[in-house]
């Protein structure tokens, strides 16, 4: 399916969707699972740091009172070699053994602080330490920075007999911890980025499924928009499911849509084939008459060939009836050919007619008023729309009679072109209003009555509509309403 693929399909949301739920709830869970490794790990590390100054000051007591530091510096030492337990990863930074005044009874790095010497300060962090540190009363957790160069200490106050001796401070790193943690993240990253892929397999896999329907029914609704009904194929129904329901009643629907095209199209045909009688009906009647008259008056000058009134008087007739069998084919023939083009035109095109029309009334009591308010934007086909307003222009004059006014106005509204066309002249008749677009009815002397069925059969090739509003006496306004063709460059 074509539209499985598109970032703006539904399929593609819905896959889309499934894979981001799959990876926040991974990545919630894999969030928790390395806070609470970090957090074991951490609890971990203190209990050793703990246990670490604990055991170191359970056995510094006796070797105090005696002020024999020795021991002190080998049960350090022996803390630092020999981790007890499981605790062999963890590193220790340093260890030491002070009095309450905070004098070096031993400590693991005795050549910067030597026994007896007062501990040194490098910064401020190790002097908050130490103060920190001599304020401890029982076995207590003294934490510095984090990540991989962090580090806790352990502090044990040494009693004997309830007397405080000193302390013991066992410095532990925060490096093991770190890396536990991120050997803990990457295994969970990889947990969640494996996930993440198979949410998206699975959600593609179940979008298909679940979209196949409506992609299908989509193709269907493009090819109604382009009017290609029997190219709709039906869609399977596989289950009974709200899907399930929704093909079946997609296939009902297509189905009644290409039976209502069908009829339509009969429609259309019979349709045409009524236009075309009464069109052929309305050609032989009106050329039938003037053929007649021919026949009897080219009869008669046979019979008389010598006399010469005979033939002053039948000749303008001869000629009369000729043009009007000419003006009926002209106007059917440019019906046609104006029909079938579309040539395209901004609307200053429409202002060739405007020097025709003025010099059609020229002499006459006739006020043309020329009111073209299109853009030079505005596309019209340049052929159609100008035999429309020189029809319709012209119909106004002729009503008219060379007295009065007419006006021509023209104006774009949103996706459509308005043509006015309006007159003060007579008016129309309401009995001769449902015929105005009747090929051959006309009320003029010398009309074909073929212009306003020319302009009937324009507008409605464009997709237009024409209405008509007229009162005796008010005079006649032909409103034209036309899409508006869109622009190439547009």
């Amino acid at each position: 399916m074509r539209h499985l693929l598109q970032p703006k399909g539904l399929s593609f949301k819905f896959a889309l969707t499934i894979t981001a739920v799959v990876a926040g709830v991974a990545f919630t869970i894999g969030a928790v699972m390395v806070t609470l490794d970090w957090q074991r790990f951490h609890n971990e590390l203190e209990s050793k740091a703990l246990l670490l100054a604990h055991s170191v000051a359970v056995t510094a007591p006796e070797d105090i009172l005696r002020n024999d530091f020795w021991p002190l510096y080998k049960s350090l030492r022996n803390m630092a070699n020999k981790v007890p337990g499981e605790m062999h990863d963890t590193r220790i930074l340093s260890g030491m053994i002070l009095n309450p005044d905070g004098i070096v009874l031993a400590h693991l790095n005795s050549k910067d602080n030597p026994m007896g010497i007062a501990l040194a300060f490098p910064n401020r962090v190790e002097k908050r330490l130490f103060d920190a540190a001599m304020k401890v009363t029982s076995p207590t957790v003294l934490r510095n920075g984090i990540g991989n160069k962090g580090f806790l200490e352990g502090v044990a106050p040494i009693y004997s007999d309830e007397k405080l001796l000193g302390i013991v401070r066992v410095r532990l790193s925060y490096l093991e911890l770190f890396l536990k943690a991120q050997r803990s993240a990457f295994v969970i990253i990889g947990l969640t980025l494996a996930l993440v892929v198979l949410g998206s397999l699975l959600g593609a896999a179940i979008s298909r499924k679940i979209t196949r329907p409506l992609s299908a029914m989509t193709e269907g609704m493009e090819a109604v928009g382009r009017g290609e009904l029997s190219d709709i194929k039906p869609i399977p129904v596989a289950n009974d499911d709200e899907l399930g329901i929704l093909a079946s009643t997609f296939n009902k629907m297509a189905k009644e849509m290409a039976e209502k095209k069908s009829l339509e199209e009969q429609i259309a045909v019979s349709e045409k084939m009524v236009a075309l009688g009464r069109i052929s009906a309305g050609v032989a009647h009106e050329v039938n008459n003037p053929l007649a008259g021919l026949m009897n008056c080219i009869d008669t000058m046979k019979k008389h060939p010598d006399d010469p009134e005979l033939v002053e008087r039948y000749l303008p007739l001869l000629d009369k009836g000729l043009n009007r069998i000419k003006n009926i084919v002209e106007s059917l023939l440019i019906e046609l050919r104006i029909e079938e083009t579309h040539d395209t035109d901004n609307s200053t095109s429409l202002e060739e007619l405007r020097e025709i029309i003025e010099s059609e009334i020229y002499g006459s009591e006739i006020e043309f008023i020329w009111d073209n308010h299109l853009g030079d934007d505005v596309l019209i086909n340049r052929r159609r729309v100008q035999q429309i307003v020189l029809n319709l222009l012209k119909n106004s004059i002729q009503a008219l009679q060379d007295k009065g006014t007419v006006i021509f106005r023209t104006f774009k509204d949103g996706n459509c072109i308005i043509l006015e066309v309006s007159d003060n002249g007579p008016g129309i008749p309401e009995e001769n209003k449902n015929q105005l677009f009747d090929p051959f009815f006309t009320t003029k002397t010398n009309g074909t009555g073929l212009g306003l069925w020319i302009v009937y059969r324009l507008v409605e090739s464009m997709r237009g509509v024409i209405e008509v509003e007229s009162e005796l006496g008010s005079g006649t306004n032909f409103q034209v309403t036309l899409p508006a063709i869109e622009s190439s460059n547009g």
